[in-house]
C-alpha cells in the first residue's frame, strides 16, 4: 500500500512540474509577444512623431 502512495505522490509531483514548465513557457511567449507589439507600435509612431516635431520646429 505504501508503494502505491509513493507512486501516486511521484506522479502528482511530475504532473505539477510539467504544468509549471508549461506555464513558464506560456508566460515567456506572452512577454515576447507584448514586446513585439510594443516594437511595432513604436515603429508605427516614429513617422508621426517626426512630422509633429518638424511642424513645431
Amino acid at each position: 500500500m505504501s508503494v502505491h502512495v509513493l507512486e501516486n505522490t511521484t506522479d502528482r509531483a511530475i504532473a505539477f512540474s510539467s504544468r509549471r514548465r508549461a506555464s513558464l513557457k506560456e508566460r515567456s511567449a506572452r512577454l515576447f509577444a507584448t514586446c513585439a507589439q510594443g516594437a511595432w507600435l513604436l515603429l508605427a509612431a516614429t513617422p508621426v512623431i517626426v512630422v509633429i516635431c518638424a511642424l513645431k520646429g
